[in-house]
């Protein structure tokens, strides 16, 4: 790249001016849906914007330019308008076509689905385009994506934020507020007398109580396990509406009056599923949490081949290393696969 300027464009983001190797120019839009083909972790807020007010070319934008060598029909403006909800241009260089972007800002982090045209790459058949169109729109892979990021925009758009509107002050300062006219009068004057970021009650704050409240409680739970005769674990893994899978950490223990207790450590994102992967981050959740190893006596998984197999599964590594941690399969899976099953039978299902 030689040089670049800002300049003013049709649409509300900013468009930079950049010429090539060869000193052709080349328009780059900052909310092109393209910028994050390969980009996997998105600001939520820059996620938000992409969603709601994508980049997208004017009437006047000249798709013929755009074609492929050998492709005649060029993309319809009218399709941005007909299917605007979900369908998004790139221009791109490189990348020039159509894209599902709900599909691509919310695909999982581990493929299972095979992705077509419209999600890691430009979809540019466009004589196919209402066919195409059709067969990802009933899609599990479309379906899921929507699901995330409803869940996601939900989340966004949440009046309880404290950091939205003054109409709604959201949860945490109405519980400062609660407290000054209850009489607090340290926490009143400290309100009065500092401004802005000095009065700590921002999101980044309250993220920071949570996350200190969060190691207080789990320290106490290491503890009170470490002072158990001894403990198992409990996991099972699901995807987060972003499509991270997440490990799920329960600990199993007996307390001194005889009653067994489960709590929740903490949430493990994975990377990869296979055994070896698993297996390593449990130990290192286990090891980073400061709990006595040597008490370690049972795991609980589902009877998945991942987690249960003889030979290379992940208990069996776990117990490799820690010979006292018996595997057994989930009371409540079993539970589930049973009725899954007898559900097939007409007179129980009726009976159900």
């Amino acid at each position: 790249m030689e040089s670049s300027e800002l300049c003013v464009v049709e649409s509300a983001s900013i468009t930079m001016n950049t010429k090539n190797n060869r000193g052709h120019i080349i328009l780059t839009y900052e909310k092109d849906i393209g910028n994050y083909l390969i980009v996997e972790n998105i600001d939520d807020c820059l996620k938000h914007e992409l969603l709601r007010n994508p980049w997208v070319p004017n009437t006047t934008y000249d798709f013929n330019s755009d074609l492929k060598s050998g492709r005649t029909r060029a993309f319809r403006h009218q399709w941005l308008h007909e299917n605007g909800s979900w369908l998004t241009y790139s221009a791109l260089e490189g990348v020039k076509g159509a894209f599902f972007r709900i599909c691509l800002l919310f695909k999982p982090s581990i493929h299972r689905d095979v992705q077509d045209g419209f999600i890691i790459k430009p979809f540019t058949k466009y004589k196919d385009f209402h066919a195409s169109s059709k067969i990802h729109l009933s899609s599990n892979w479309h379906t899921e994506s929507m699901s995330r990021a409803k869940d996601f925009m939900d989340i966004m758009n949440c009046k309880k934020i404290g950091t939205r509107k003054k109409s709604n002050s959201g949860v945490f300062h109405d519980l400062l507020n609660f407290r000054i006219e209850s009489g607090n009068e340290i926490l009143k004057d400290h309100f009065l007398t500092n401004v802005g970021n000095a009065k700590y009650s921002s999101h980044r704050t309250q993220n920071e109580l949570i996350t200190l409240c969060g190691k207080i409680l789990k320290g106490e739970i290491v503890c009170e396990a470490n002072a158990a005769y001894a403990f198992s674990i409990i996991t099972d893994e699901s995807a987060d509406i972003s499509g991270v899978e997440q490990l799920t950490i329960v600990i199993r223990f007996l307390v001194k009056q005889s009653k067994i207790r489960e709590e929740f450590l903490g949430f493990l994102p994975l990377d990869k599923l296979d055994a070896e992967s698993v297996a390593s981050k449990i130990l290192s959740f286990m090891e980073d949490s400061v709990l006595n190893l040597s008490k370690f006596c049972g795991q609980g998984y589902d009877g998945c081949a991942t987690m249960a197999r003889k030979v290379g599964g992940v208990a069996k590594l776990i117990r490799d290393r820690y010979n006292k941690a018996l595997y057994f399969h989930v009371a409540s899976h079993r539970l589930n696969l049973v009725i899954n099953d007898l559900n097939k039978v007409m007179v129980i299902r009726n009976t159900i």
